[in-house]
């Protein structure tokens, strides 16, 4: 399972050809800014710190 920017067509054709399951995002805002999907996530486990 993976994450990608919708405008990524010919790459997110390809993942899905070869049964990766593809979860896209409209991009056209985050990548003005250099950013990323990872940029607008957060880890949902961490390992403690001690």
């Amino acid at each position: 399972k993976v994450i990608t920017y919708e405008r990524n067509y010919v790459t997110n054709e390809i993942l899905d050809k070869n049964n990766v399951e593809v979860l896209t995002i409209p991009s056209s805002e985050l990548s003005r800014g250099r950013g990323g999907p990872r940029c607008m996530s957060m880890p949902l486990f961490r390992k403690d710190l001690k």
